[in-house]
């Protein structure tokens, strides 16, 4: 029999533990191994790639490809690497202890998984199903603008981006997308900035954006209901890096803006020869040039530094930059100072999501004067600069048709003002599923958010002119002044729920909301004359005698406000990524509208197709992707006044009683409880595809939209009406169109590549009608009354079943010999001398609205060179030449252009008469800009990489219009192809520029 051993625990832990001792360095070891791996990364015909990221997945450690495609990389045997490049999938790779790992990049076709921000959320860019245009950072053109929208100008199919004085620092151009929408309400699309509906341009940095994303059709933008009509621009902003790393970034450039003298009026010495004889007082002993003595090369530098930083839990970014721009008359300027800061953080278990942006901005502006070019260009080059009998004094214009000294104006007189802007939110997210599900795995997702957001704008503006202006001397002010101050503010509560679901291939997403803004409006302003100093220029108004007078008051403030209130929600199916459906619903209530009609329903509905996805078409291996969608919205348009539906008292002067004054106080317009927005029936059916590996990819659309219930005064019997006209929902227009996109990979070989981007549009509108059941128009509107002298009446006329746009004038038919117009009849039968014309012989003898728009985007790369041309252009449209119909003619009594004296010498007679033989065909071809840049792979411990370019801007323009640049005529709005100051005709311009801009990027 066996003895048995006994084992004492105690011996049983020794031994354990003595062999933990000796194998803890083993494990230790093999848990800090590291292998070195290395490779080389090709592309799909198998040439080198520079520039791929490889990481080392969830750490920081990661490297770059040379120009040979080959990295390196000391990373653990278990770990995973993620190759990582633009325009390619990205891949990873489990390196299970190889020491060699070379990798096949493979194209992203189309960039089909990019993302496009949509109202109230985001979709993978093959998930569409309505007309989105998306615009990254990379496709964006160099500006020197305030104005951010510039960056997208001719970029974007169905968007008009119009600035007709791009070299004035404190001008902003005109948006407007797919046609003109309204006769009364706004024209302007929505701006939305990270999520926030009412955003403003001039607050947001260019370098700060990282796309724009412009919906365009009725489905789109149904979402954003009584503000959807005009289309929505939906701007996000650049966020914190998430690579545990810290950046930095400065950007830089300097930009000259060069005058183009389009205008060539007489000379001193000409104006004596051919105006000089017929006036021989005209002559005033000077020689001088008052277009130069305006003009400048005006120069802008901007400065941008950027700080980023963060992980996926938790990142920031911050941006400061400084902007200091003079225009090319000799007054304006914009100095400003702005930041931007993004804070995004994750709690720890994910559960909670925080973001915090905020923008301030402080602006200080000189404004440009618009009229001193008119005046410029009217006055007598004979005339001096200053007055030879009192040098101190500038040159007195009175009897001339220039009405004062343009110099004096922008010399001595001060307008301008500063702005304040401050735009912030903040969000909280709360992440419910699957989070919260059994073991945090669900085929369901539910999150729940709250944003709160103020954007505040704050405008002290002031006038100054002092008692040595000859136009104060000519009234008998010794001096003038005021201050003006306005203050918007808006603020806004959203909520946002969403829920989606995923199985077996079906895909359901549900998003709710509720929105609250509310926006105010306020301002004051005062005036006086008479200071005993100018030294203190406007800033001590009490000093003045002139507002002591008993009964003069030159003082005034404002307030008003409005709310919008909304209940929305979206829901989308899609099964398998082929078969696609959206539909929507917001309610909108406004305190603009009637007490019959406060709220308002917006739907839509979206489908699309994915034919590519279908088992029939796997054998066609030239398409990469194709799909086919149509939608139906219906949006609203609110952009019009306070208080237009209620009855309101207003003020109607004073009148002394009593020994005091009495202010009299009236019912202010006839009140309309029915007043409603503008409702927009849009349709739209399109095209996506992309093809042979992705060398051609696009879409096209087709949209039609129809406006109705279009806003206008409309003539009412008085009575039972107080007044004569009312504010009313009668009118409708409708616009159609087609728009492509078109996008080919021409050349694409390791060291150089060559794309171009096609765009094109058509537009096609009618104003269908101006009358309904209750209010009954006229069946035309005259519109675009010119200026004097000789009161020339109105340009165009919006016509029922008539485009817009139309010149309403007499046919030319020639020069008689006694040197006066002769004009056709009504029926094209008789040419009557102008005297002899009657209003019923004019027609319709063009239009300003342009049928075609067209750009063209070539990109080419070579190595670290890159080179950008674009071109685009308008067409099917005329220009009425204002200039010419003001300075081309011998008979005006201001100074004239040469073409006066050579082409028109025959028109002795008859000055400012409205005949077509002022338009002329507006298209246009324009190289818009050229930019060639180069950028330095640095790598060192002190910068990685910097960047230089040039861009050129305005280059070059092919048209046959004899005025200036066709580009500056203004053709969005109800009168395209007139120059407009508000609503009347006008001779007054600010001249084109071709811009220079030097420009540097340095990444730390």
């Amino acid at each position: 029999m066996k003895k048995k051993t006994k084992i004492y625990p105690w011996k049983m832990y020794f031994h354990v533990l003595l062999g933990m001792f000796f194998l803890l360095p083993a494990l230790l070891n093999a848990q800090n191994a590291t292998v070195k791996v290395s490779g080389i990364v090709t592309d799909t015909n198998n040439e080198p790639l520079i520039g791929v990221s490889v990481a080392e997945k969830g750490t920081t450690n990661g490297a770059i490809t040379d120009v040979d495609g080959k990295y390196s990389l000391t990373v653990r045997p278990t770990s995973t690497l993620r190759f990582s490049f633009i325009s390619y999938k990205t891949q990873e790779v489990k390196v299970d202890g190889r020491k060699t790992i070379n990798i096949r990049m493979e194209d992203d076709v189309q960039a089909l998984n990019e993302v496009v921000v949509i109202g109230y959320g985001t979709l993978d860019k093959k998930e569409l199903t309505s007309a989105v245009s998306h615009i990254s950072s990379k496709d964006f053109l160099h500006i020197s603008s305030l104005d951010p929208s510039m960056m997208i100008q001719g970029k974007v199919a169905g968007v008009s981006v119009t600035n007709t004085a791009a070299a004035d620092p404190n001008n902003q151009a005109s948006i407007q997308i797919r046609g003109i929408s309204s006769r009364a309400a706004g024209l302007g699309p929505l701006i939305v900035i990270d999520g926030i509906p009412g955003g403003n341009l001039t607050n947001i940095n260019p370098n700060d954006i990282a796309s724009m994303d412009i919906l365009k059709d009725g489905a789109a933008s149904a979402i954003y209901g009584t503000r959807g009509s005009n289309g929505v621009i939906v701007i996000t902003t650049k966020k914190g890096s998430r690579d545990g790393k810290f950046h930095a970034t400065y950007n830089g450039m300097l930009t000259a803006s060069i005058p183009l003298h389009e205008l060539d009026q007489l000379t001193a010495e000409e104006f004596r020869e051919y105006r000089v004889p017929n006036n021989p007082t005209s002559d005033l002993g000077g020689a001088t040039n008052w277009i130069d003595e305006i003009t400048r090369t005006g120069f802008t530098h901007q400065h941008t530094v950027t700080l980023s930083g963060g992980t996926s839990q938790s990142n920031y970014r911050v941006s400061v930059d400084y902007r200091n721009a003079t225009g090319i008359d000799i007054r304006s300027s914009r100095e400003e100072y702005g930041a931007r800061a993004s804070i995004n953080h994750t709690t720890k278990n994910g559960l909670l999501d925080f973001s915090v942006n905020i923008a301030p901005r402080i602006a200080y502006r000189e404004n440009s004067s618009w009229d001193a070019f008119k005046i410029a260009m009217d006055a007598n080059p004979t005339t001096p600069l200053f007055d030879p009998e009192n040098p101190n004094l500038y040159s007195d214009f009175t009897g001339q048709e220039a009405l004062w000294n343009p110099v004096e104006e922008l010399k001595l007189e001060q307008n301008g003002g500063e702005t304040k802007l401050l735009d912030w939110d903040a969000t909280v997210k709360l992440n419910l599923l699957p989070l919260l599900a059994k073991d945090g795995h669900s085929i369901h997702s539910l999150s729940t958010q709250l944003t709160f957001a103020d954007q505040q704008s704050d405008n002290f503006d002031y006038w100054f002119r002092p008692s040595t202006s000859r136009l104060a001397m000519k009234n008998d002010y010794k001096g003038e002044a005021s201050r003006t101050y306005s203050k918007y503010r808006q603020h806004s509560l959203e909520w946002l729920g969403n829920y989606a679901m995923e199985l077996k291939g079906h895909r359901a997403r549900a998003m709710v909301g509720y929105s609250y803004q509310y926006f105010q409006n306020s301002g004051l302003n005062a005036a006086n004359k008479d200071f005993s100093s100018d030294g203190l220029l406007y800033n001590n108004l009490g000093s003045g005698e002139w507002a002591k007078e008993e009964g003069r008051n030159e003082m005034g403030t404002n307030k008003s406000d409005s709310k919008l209130i909304a209940f929305f929600g979206r829901l989308s199916y899609d099964y398998k990524n082929r078969y696609l459906m959206t539909a929507s619903l917001r309610y909108e209530g406004s305190s603009r509208f009637g007490d019959d009609n406060k709220w308002g329903y917006f739907p839509a509905v979206s489908a699309g197709w994915r034919i590519s996805e279908e088992a029939f078409m796997k054998d066609i291996t030239w398409i990469d992707d194709l799909k086919i969608r149509g939608d139906y919205g219906v949006t609203g348009n609110q952009d019009f006044g306070n208080y237009l539906s209620l009855s309101t008292m207003s003020s109607f002067g004073s009148y002394y009683y009593n020994g005091q004054y009495f202010t009299v106080w009236g019912a202010g317009k006839n009140p309309n409880p029915g007043l409603k927005w503008e409702k927009g029936k849009n349709w739209n059916i399109g095209v996506d595809f992309s093809m042979f590996k992705g060398i051609l990819s696009g879409s096209v659309n087709y949209y039609n939209r129809k406006q109705q219930d279009l806003l206008g005064d409309y003539n009412v019997p008085v009575p039972p009406y107080l007044f004569s006209t009312t504010f009313v929902n009668v009118g409708t227009m409708r616009n159609t169109g087609i728009e492509v996109d078109l996008n080919i990979q021409a050349v694409k070989m390791k060291d150089f590549s060559y794309t171009v981007n096609l765009v094109g549009a058509t537009n096609e509108n009618k104003f269908l009608k101006f009358s309904n059941n209750e209010f009954t128009g006229q069946n035309y509107y005259d519109l675009a009354n010119m200026e004097s002298p000789n009161q020339p009446g109105k340009l165009q006329r919006i016509e029922e079943g008539q485009r817009l746009g139309n010149y309403y004038t007499w046919k030319y038919a020639g020069i008689d010999a006694d040197g006066d117009w002769v004009v056709w009849n009504k029926d094209n039968t008789e040419m009557i001398k102008i005297s002899d014309a009657k209003e019923e012989d004019k027609r319709v003898t063009g239009n300003g609205l342009p049928k075609f728009t067209a750009s063209m985007t070539n990109t080419l790369t070579y190595k670290n060179w890159g080179l950008t041309i674009f071109l685009r252009g308008a067409f099917g449209f005329d220009l009425f030449n204002v200039h010419d119909f003001y300075w081309g003619i011998p008979s005006m009594q201001s100074n004239v252009l040469k073409k006066a004296y050579t082409k028109n010498a025959a028109i002795k007679k008859g000055k400012n008469v409205l005949t077509d033989y002022f338009i002329e065909r507006g298209d246009y071809v324009k190289l818009d800009m050229v930019t060639l840049s180069y950028t330095f792979q640095i790598n060192n411990k002190w910068l990685d990489s910097a960047r230089l370019y040039v861009t050129g801007k305005n280059l070059a323009t092919i048209t046959g219009f004899n005025g200036v640049d066709p580009s500056t005529y203004q053709t969005n709005g109800l009168t395209p192809g007139v120059n407009l100051n508000g609503t009347e005709g006008t001779r007054r311009y600010y001249p084109s520029t071709t811009q220079v801009m030097f420009g540097v990027q340095l990444d730390f």
